[in-house]
């Protein structure tokens, strides 16, 4: 059974990291630390497979409306002169109601957990001028649990569970351009996945507010598809952000 679910307007709070290095950081400071709580009003579709769930199960009975229940989301980035570390990990929760399940069941319930963690070294290519790029290679972990409950109708009533995980390779390019010593327009690209497709990509500006602070707007996409072993994920989510930044 494939089961789709739609939800928008969903508020996302963590960290990104990533952004522009602080203000007036001289020559001599080899070390930064970035870390930025963001807000991520965003948009998803996601279209899943239970191999468990009965063949009988109607066709009504595979559309949810959606709500977000729980989350949580950490990153942070360390840099010692061009070399550095990334690391993030996103942890939601998605309680889902068909709207109509038919008489077949009275009710259908779809709880689902998304765990999406990466980690991956940079490197800032040696530029000059207001233009500067940073490369990035590493590995991104995706852990998935979907369970759905039917209460029963005129068919039985049951309930079935999937649980599937995957780490995928990924390489990725940070993309700055200062606008003026305030204004920086930023962009950040990652694709991965061996014989099936990840990738994500967000765009958008900073306005360095203090050597200390920054604040970022911007839009962001991402996109995952796994197919194995008769269990299917294929999601996008996508929606604008805003954050703070906190730079040492």
């Amino acid at each position: 059974m494939k089961a789709i679910q739609n939800l928008l307007a969903v508020a996302f709070v963590g960290t990104l990291a990533g952004a522009p290095a602080a203000a007036g950081a001289t020559a001599t400071n080899d070390w930064s630390f970035a870390i930025v709580p963001y807000l991520w009003v965003a948009g998803i579709e996601a279209e899943t497979t239970l191999p468990q769930v009965p063949p009988t199960t109607p066709p009504e009975a595979t559309r949810f409306e959606t709500r977000l229940s729980g989350g949580a989301m950490l990153a942070a980035e360390v840099h010692y002169k061009s070399v550095g570390l990334w690391a993030d990990f996103a942890w939601v929760r998605f309680d889902s109601e068909t709207g109509s399940p038919g008489p077949a069941f009275s009710d259908v319930n779809l709880e689902s957990d998304f765990i999406h963690s990466t980690a991956a070294l940079t490197w800032q290519l040696p530029l000059r001028g207001k233009f500067q790029a940073e490369v990035l290679a590493g590995a991104r972990l995706w852990v998935v649990n979907e369970e759905i409950t039917a209460t029963a109708g005129v068919l039985p009533g049951f309930n079935a569970s999937g649980d599937k995980h995957w780490v995928d390779p990924i390489i990725g390019a940070d993309l700055r351009y200062e606008l003026s010593p305030r204004w920086t327009l930023l962009t950040k690209g990652i694709v991965g996945g061996t014989s099936h497709l990840g990738w994500e990509v967000m765009s958008g500006v900073s306005y360095q507010c203090n050597k200390f602070c920054s604040v970022a707007f911007g839009y962001r996409f991402l996109h995952e598809e796994f197919s194995e072993g008769g269990f299917l994920l294929n999601a996008d989510i996508q929606g604008f952000i805003l954050g703070v930044g906190f730079h040492f």
